[in-house]
């Protein structure tokens, strides 16, 4: 067992080494982890809508072409002949 800072033989008797206090660059580290991992949703999220945003108008196009292609339309109702027809 690689032991880090010194012990005292009553220390290890349980074979464990004393739990010290939480240090503060432990505390540090998962804060700024979890800072890190919020910031990186947040970007992916803003991210994301920027792209729907820019792909939309193409997406759109694309599927009113996809519907144009594969639907008729429907026939024009018979209209009175127009008074002013020559």
């Amino acid at each position: 067992m690689a032991v880090i800072w010194p012990f005292s033989a009553s220390d290890l008797k349980s074979g464990l080494p004393p739990r010290g206090p939480v240090d503060r660059r432990v505390l540090l580290r998962k804060w700024l982890f979890g800072l890190g991992a919020v910031t990186l949703v947040i970007a992916a999220g803003f991210l994301g809508a920027q792209l729907g945003r820019i792909a939309a108008p193409t997406v759109v196009r694309w599927q009113v072409d996809m519907v144009d292609s594969t639907n008729q339309a429907p026939p024009l109702p018979h209209l009175p002949q127009s008074p002013f027809a020559r």
